[in-house]
């Protein structure tokens, strides 16, 4: 008779553990977007923040993904989405409600006003209901910086999706090449659009005609 089987030998590199230095790193980086918005003058390239926070949650879920795939051989969905879904969308809740609550008692405030953005804010869909694509990331209202929320809640619903889709017929090593190829395609289109809409601008600018003397 055979001897039962010993735990699995730990997981090393990447899969291993927690990631405490991302952890720092994404402090950093939500300490950079509250300094863009509190002291604007003296970090105005704090909004970085933004992206690298979305990167680094990026990257984080897609380790538990592969962590998950490997020691089970199955991604499951469900378990995941409710996972992902409890982790802020009950204190997001909580902020709306508050939020119309101080506007309907203080309506002259800066939260009156604001019940008709608690459904995308609360839906996650603040950055397609309001400001479009790649429109401006916040536009006055109490709820709008909740577009970042949106945008990373769309992200998890999309790629263990198609990440899982790719690891179906393909290596993780051809996999990892496609991502890197999306990623630089997505990265590529925004120059584009950014260099196309400074130069509309400019050329805009040129067109205006200036102030003329009596």
């Amino acid at each position: 008779m055979s001897a039962p089987a010993g735990p699995a030998a730990p997981q090393t590199g990447l899969l291993a553990g927690r990631k405490h230095a991302l952890d720092g790193l994404r402090i950093i980086a939500v300490a950079g977007v509250f300094f863009f918005h509190t002291a604007t003058e003296s970090m105005p390239g704090g909004s970085i923040g933004v992206d690298v926070f979305f990167t680094l949650s990026g990257f984080v879920i897609t380790l538990l993904i592969m962590k998950e795939r490997i020691a089970t051989g199955r991604l499951h969905l469900g378990i995941f989405y409710a996972k992902r879904l409890a982790r802020l969308w009950p204190a997001l809740l909580a902020l709306c409600a508050v939020i119309v609550t101080a506007g309907l008692l203080f309506p002259a405030s800066g939260w009156g006003g604001q019940a008709g953005f608690v459904l995308p804010a609360a839906a996650y869909v603040m950055n397609l209901a309001h400001f479009g694509m790649f429109g401006d990331s916040i536009a006055g209202e109490t709820l709008g910086p909740t577009w970042t929320l949106a945008v990373e809640e769309q992200f998890y619903l999309v790629w263990p999706l198609l990440l899982l889709g790719m690891l179906r017929f393909w290596k993780v090593r051809t996999a990892a090449f496609a991502t890197v190829g999306l990623a630089a395609a997505f990265v590529l289109n925004r120059f584009l659009l950014v260099s196309a809409a400074s130069r509309w601008t400019a050329s805009t600018t040129d067109r205006t005609p200036g102030p003329t003397s009596c």
